[in-house]
């Protein structure tokens, strides 16, 4: 199931990108959210209804067809779907999508640390939240993940960095102050780094994940803080 369809359309332009739950409308006068449900139609299309949500009646429908299509206002390759999308108003266009495929992080479980093993590190993450975010951000290191953090004595918590280059470093950091006090390449793995999962900062664009699972961790609000990746049948290497 594909988690998201960008589609465009132009003459006259507009823009829906779309995802299992929700879409944003952008056409030249405006921007408008819609809450919605994205389909399999069985056919190999995908069927779209939302709207906003103080306007149910103004609904948006798109029908997404598998296909070459191109855009007829610009060079290049064909995208594999094409598009008819209805605005309301008697307004209709037509266009082409590019289309991703991976985990859909929107509708992903909550974390729970007590529905997890003993043994998982995740277990404290709570308490290390805080530690974790400061270290992934502040640590001096391009942090792809952190494959573990566990507390240790006088109020101090360790923090394990992987880089895009799969390096791991480990940041130092005291749980009162926020600060960090050192940052060192790792050493071995530990078991419970082994086992996983791994933390993923949230990011202004959430990672695109396509195997294992995937729990949201949530701050107050409802704002995700970050995913934990769970990696069990995904390809070593």
């Amino acid at each position: 199931m594909p988690r998201a369809f960008l589609c465009r359309g132009n003459e006259p332009f507009w823009a829906l990108d779309i995802s299992a739950g929700s879409a944003l409308l952008k056409t030249p006068d405006a921007e408008t959210a819609l809450a919605g449900e994205l389909e399999a139609t069985g056919t190999g299309a995908f069927a779209f209804r939302g709207a906003p949500e103080d306007e149910p009646e103004a609904a948006v429908e798109a029908m997404i067809t598998p296909g070459q299509c191109f855009d007829s206002m610009a060079d290049g390759p064909a995208s594999p779907y094409s598009a008819v999308v209805r605005m309301g108003e008697g307004r209709e266009g037509s266009g082409c999508c590019s289309v991703e495929f991976g985990l859909d992080l929107a509708t992903a479980p909550a974390f729970e640390a007590s529905a997890k093993p003993e043994a998982e590190w995740t277990r404290h993450l709570a308490e290390l939240s805080d530690a974790i975010d400061r270290c992934a951000l502040d640590a001096g290191v391009a942090t792809e993940a952190v494959t573990a953090a566990w507390p240790m004595n006088r109020g101090k918590a360790m923090v394990r960095l992987r880089d895009a280059g799969k390096d791991r470093f480990d940041c130092l950091i005291d749980l009162e102050t926020g600060e960090i006090e050192s940052v060192a390449p790792a050493g071995e793995p530990t078991p419970a780094e082994q086992a996983g999962p791994l933390w993923l900062p949230a990011g202004d664009t959430p990672p695109v994940l396509d195997c294992g699972k995937v729990e949201r961790v949530m701050d107050v609000g409802d704002t995700v803080r970050g995913y934990l990746h769970y990696t069990q049948g995904c390809p070593t290497g």
